[in-house]
């Protein structure tokens, strides 16, 4: 079968990047246009245009791509454009990057090239998604928060 897996996991559970194994990302291809918030464990990569927030561990912003909202994530990469804001552990202002947002970061990299408006403020840390700052539903927020627990435990409970 085209679709068979080498290994099974109970339905529900994620492919987490924490257990060894690399998941798949996500992929908002070019052409898609989307609204809403997106919650991932692993990767979310953006083509397309997408209006809202994105959480994720890894989010990269491809050429063409576009993204209005906010990003919280480990790592952030941008090759596209991106109004709003970003607070992430690593971010990359790549050569075709159109950014006009506010930035936190630990370690931020911007290569020649790159259009950035907005003010940064550098951190020692970033101990968890900033998700708390922004306006969510209680079922997204139940998300982050099995985001947040060790091993998908759920951590708390929805507002």
């Amino acid at each position: 079968m085209w679709f068979r897996r080498a290994h099974t996991r109970p339905v529900g559970t994620s492919l987490s990047i924490s257990d060894g194994r690399r998941g798949v990302p996500s992929i908002l291809s070019a052409g898609l246009k989307l609204e809403g918030d997106i919650v991932s464990d692993g990767e979310v990569h953006v083509l397309g245009h997408h209006a809202g927030n994105i959480i994720a561990r890894k989010v990269t912003i491809g050429e063409g791509g576009t993204v209005t909202g906010t990003i919280e994530a480990e790592n952030v990469v941008i090759n596209g454009t991106l109004s709003g804001r970003v607070s992430a552990h690593a971010v990359v202002l790549g050569r075709a990057a159109a950014v006009t947002a506010d930035i936190v970061y630990v370690q931020m990299r911007v290569e020649p090239g790159a259009s950035y408006e907005g003010y940064s403020r550098r951190v020692e840390t970033i101990d968890t998604f900033a998700a708390d700052q922004i306006q969510l539903s209680p079922p997204l927020r139940q998300q982050i928060e099995r985001l947040r627990a060790p091993h998908g435990e759920v951590a708390g409970t929805a507002d």
